[in-house]
């Protein structure tokens, strides 16, 4: 009798198991960033170490900037230097108000017609000196802002929320092709499984899973397929699911194998 029992539990579990089967699965971080310099120069801090989190815009190294520094500090004594315009301006009232007094003085005949062209002319270039300092003060912010983007450029920014999972280079080192460090996104994390090419009409994005792993402690969560790969690899006869995985509470480590039960599936 308790042999039956035995038996008969077994077909329950065994059937239980064919309704719901796993699928073997592989965790990836959503986003990977390595992060390089837009400018060449020298490495003069990094400003983070490899497992801490990082914000998305946050400073994560500078380049060295003392040149950078000092054209920015002469761009701004040339766009703060507006005595020039200053000074024309005024000479230019000036010419407004002879040329205005003498107008009256030509009616009555006590100057020329002559002298009152003179006056024009003077007045004249006075504007054309005010039109020329002040092109040159605009000349000298826009140098300004350019000096500006310049240093900040030799500032290095996370593009997105992560953790550093690497660092490749250290303050003295020449900044080249080779990347700074890698920040990878896990506060979302994507599952990957790969199924029998006779499945891919049975899901579609927004199709819910269970996925679950190997790790201690960290249950089961549910996940949502965001992409359905609609190409057969012809060496497996498979194509690829991406689920996406909420991990705000960081759990679940990127990396590690899953299994995935699939609403849906036999």
């Amino acid at each position: 009798m308790r042999n039956i029992i035995v038996a008969m539990l077994g077909l329950i579990a065994g059937h239980a198991s064919a309704q719901t089967p796993s699928y073997p699965c592989q965790v990836f971080p959503s986003a990977k960033a390595e992060i390089a310099s837009p400018v060449p120069g020298v490495l003069g801090q990094v400003l983070v170490e490899r497992g801490d989190h990082v914000t998305a815009g946050q400073p994560v190294a500078k380049l060295r900037s003392e040149m950078e520094e000092a054209q920015v500090a002469l761009a701004q004594t040339k766009a703060n230097a507006d005595a020039t315009v200053r000074a024309k301006r005024a000479r230019l009232a000036q010419a407004d108000r002879t040329l205005g007094r003498n107008r009256d003085l030509l009616e009555k005949k006590f100057i020329s017609e002559n002298e009152l062209d003179q006056m024009r002319t003077e007045r004249d270039v006075a504007q054309q000196d005010v039109t020329a300092a002040t092109e040159a003060l605009g000349v000298a912010r826009m140098e300004l802002e350019q000096a500006k983007v310049q240093l900040a450029l030799r500032t290095i920014r996370s593009p997105i929320d992560g953790v550093v999972t690497e660092r490749a280079l250290s303050p003295g080192e020449q900044v080249r092709d080779k990347p700074i460090m890698i920040i990878q996104q896990v506060g979302t994390l994507h599952a990957e499984v790969a199924l029998p090419a006779n499945f891919i009409r049975r899901v579609k994005p927004g199709t819910t899973a269970r996925i679950s792993f190997p790790v201690p402690g960290v249950d089961p969560v549910p996940a949502i397929v965001s992409v359905v790969d609609p190409v057969i690899d012809p060496a497996s006869d498979t194509f690829t699911l991406r689920f996406n995985i909420d991990n705000k509470a960081g759990l679940i480590p990127g990396g590690i194998k899953c299994r995935a039960d699939i609403d849906g599936l036999p």
